[in-house]
């Protein structure tokens, strides 16, 4: 059976090596090349044709960001960045996937734990790598313009809360659909599939480029109009209502379908509190099926439900298994999502 392939490029051997370990543990994969630097990555690329490859965020003579922006357009292929859990390592990540990069795996701490759990995210993501949306990458690179001058109508919601649930390429997915939200739409509350010291910043960049105050999420806030409330790396985001008031509940109870957070927690919480009939509920682009479930026990119990579709997403995985699922009302290019949103919900 012919053999996917990998190459790796890191400026350590020792890291090389490590990966490598991990990526032929799975006899599914090969990996055909390493690399030192980008120009030797760029010699491999040509020669070797790799399906994956895997690419350290900091770099000698040329950073990890600057290769990716020469490489991609003219090798479209999927790049799966390791990562540093800092705060600068958590930027150059994220600046990575705002450049293309499919996804990242944070580098392990040194504990056991820490490694096992690098290497099954890496094996996961190579295999979801596979499926890679390559079309995209040119929609991946745009950045969010500056709002038109023209004046939209403007949407009298009735539909209280909108629960989104995302994974990988979800970072770029989120920014384009929340463009165009402002102060009228109820409040968003979005379950992202990220680690911790991620989200924050996360949160912090959309701040500075979408028209709503987005904040990562904290325990017990009064949810409030025109407000995105990003769940928390490592920890889990559900919704509560209480004296006529809905708020957030924070906690770090145990992975649900190997997340945290989960977005079947996020939505099947709106379910036992009674807020279905009340929400949309939205499931974006990511691998596994995360969110299938939590999204068909919203449409049971009366909640409006949407879907990405597949030529839209990076991708199709979640969205996939929830339309399967029947949990899908609307299945919609990211394009067509918001208007969607704003035709339910002035409903």
């Amino acid at each position: 059976m012919k053999k996917h392939r990998a190459i790796i490029v890191d400026d350590q051997r020792s890291v090389r090596s490590m990966i490598k370990r991990w990526i032929e543990s799975d006899e599914n994969w090969e990996v055909v090349g390493e690399a030192s630097n980008p120009f030797e990555a760029r010699d491999l690329i040509i020669e070797k044709q790799p399906d994956v490859m895997t690419l350290d965020v900091h770099m000698p003579e040329m950073d990890g960001i600057e290769f990716l922006k020469k490489l991609l357009p003219q090798h479209p292929m999927p790049v799966i960045m390791f990562s540093s859990s800092t705060t600068e390592g958590t930027s150059i990540t994220l600046e990575a996937l705002d450049a293309g990069a499919f996804d990242y795996v944070t580098k392990p701490s040194g504990t056991e734990e820490s490694l096992i759990e690098a290497k099954e995210d890496l094996l996961e993501k190579l295999n979801a790598a596979l499926n890679y949306n390559v079309s995209l990458f040119e929609q991946s690179k745009r950045v969010i313009s500056a709002s038109p001058t023209v004046t939209k109508k403007t949407t009298n919601f009735r539909t209280k809360l909108i629960l989104i649930g995302s994974s990988t390429g979800g970072t770029t997915a989120l920014r384009k659909l929340l463009d165009e939200v402002d102060h009228t739409y109820p409040p968003i509350l979005i379950a992202q599939h990220m680690p911790e010291n991620f989200t924050a910043l996360f949160a912090s960049r959309l701040n500075t480029e979408l028209k709503s105050i987005v904040v990562e999420a904290k325990d017990k806030q009064i949810l409030e109009k025109g407000t995105i409330y990003i769940a928390p790396g490592n920890y889990h985001l559900e919704v509560q209502k209480w004296n006529g008031d809905l708020y957030t509940k924070i906690l770090q109870s145990d992975k649900v379908n190997g997340h945290r957070p989960s977005v079947d927690v996020l939505f099947e919480s709106a379910v036992q509190h009674g807020l279905a009939k009340d929400s949309i509920g939205i499931i974006l682009t990511g691998m596994g099926s995360d969110g299938a479930k939590g999204l068909l026990k919203l449409k049971n119990n009366g909640c409006m439900t949407l879907g990405q579709n597949k030529e839209t997403c990076v991708v199709y995985g979640m969205p996939k298994v929830a339309y399967e699922l029947g949990a899908v009302m609307y299945q919609l290019p990211l394009e067509k999502i918001l208007d969607k949103v704003k035709e339910i919900g002035a409903r």
